[in-house]
């Protein structure tokens, strides 16, 4: 009984980090264009955190569990190449975006532990971060860097609000795990 109040903890805590960095993203990606003089209109708003929704919803729950892993491994790596681009070219004056940016990267290194941690708690295999794709920077023009900033935000924001769905059912199919467990478990004690 324990671990599974421990589990719906854990599941309660990474659904409350994932609603404060879509909190937090939606006031950096404003602050990410302005800061660029970007608008809207430079970007391809189909990103690569798109899968259709009828793909999506035919996926296991573990199957959907190891992805959200899996992406936030990625986004964490995409993301702390943004900051290093940001750092050694763009952001000389801009020192609170890059706080910003920052803090963000903490949060999502934070979210991916404890999404692993969950995963490792559910019996998941989860696959070493080895392969993962890596960001090629060399000879890629400011603009296309800048651009490539503002995809990695929205697409942190697209898998967070998608990994709160997700991890709701997830939990609620947990609970109903449990107690299917617990009612089977008083039934055998009689």
């Amino acid at each position: 009984m324990d671990s599974e109040v421990a589990l719906q903890d854990l599941f309660s805590q990474i659904i409350q980090q994932l609603r404060q960095i879509v909190e937090d993203i939606g006031h950096l990606k404003e602050k990410y264009l302005e800061a660029h003089g970007l608008n809207l209109s430079h970007f391809d708003l189909n990103g690569s955190a798109s899968m259709s929704s009828e793909s999506w919803m035919n996926m296991a729950m573990e199957e959907r569990m190891l992805a959200n892993i899996t992406a936030y491994i990625k986004l964490e790596r995409r993301l702390m190449k943004v900051i290093q681009e940001q750092a050694e070219s763009l952001l000389h004056e801009k020192q609170d975006l890059h706080g910003s940016l920052q803090n963000l990267l903490e949060q999502v290194t934070a979210l991916r532990a404890q999404l692993e941690n969950l995963g490792t708690t559910m019996g998941l295999s989860i696959e070493s971060e080895e392969g993962i794709d890596e960001v090629d920077r060399n000879s890629v023009p400011m603009f296309e860097r800048k651009v490539r900033g503002y995809h990695v935000l929205r697409d942190l924001s697209t898998w967070a609000v998608r990994s709160v769905r997700d991890l709701r059912k997830l939990q609620k199919e947990q609970k109903r795990l449990a107690n299917k467990t617990e009612g089977f478990t008083e039934g055998n004690g009689q």
